[in-house]
């Protein structure tokens, strides 16, 4: 049951593949578009833009250095490190 259950995760993954890879493909077309328009070669982001890039990439563990278009993977890890840590929640049991 169980290798029957992973060759259809399989094949479903391998449907999906082509498609996502053409979202993909789209969104650095666009980007690559716009950054063509922009009179200066770097785009300085916002602080809340800043921090909305980090939260999305947390999604992915942080791991999609080959997605980055807007900075580079080490400003990237520079604006990681200026962020302030959130403190660890502690637990509320009474």
């Amino acid at each position: 049951m169980n290798s029957t259950f992973s060759l259809l995760l399989v094949c479903l993954n391998q449907f999906f593949m082509p498609r996502h890879n053409a979202q993909l493909r789209l969104l650095k077309a666009q980007i690559a578009i716009l950054r063509a328009r922009i009179l200066t070669q770097q785009i300085i982001p916002s602080p809340a833009d800043k921090a909305e890039l980090i939260r999305i990439r947390t999604e992915f563990d942080h791991e999609v250095d080959w997605l980055m278009e807007v900075a580079k993977p080490a400003t990237y890890m520079r604006w990681l490190a200026q962020m302030p840590r959130q403190p660890a929640r502690k637990d509320q049991r009474s």
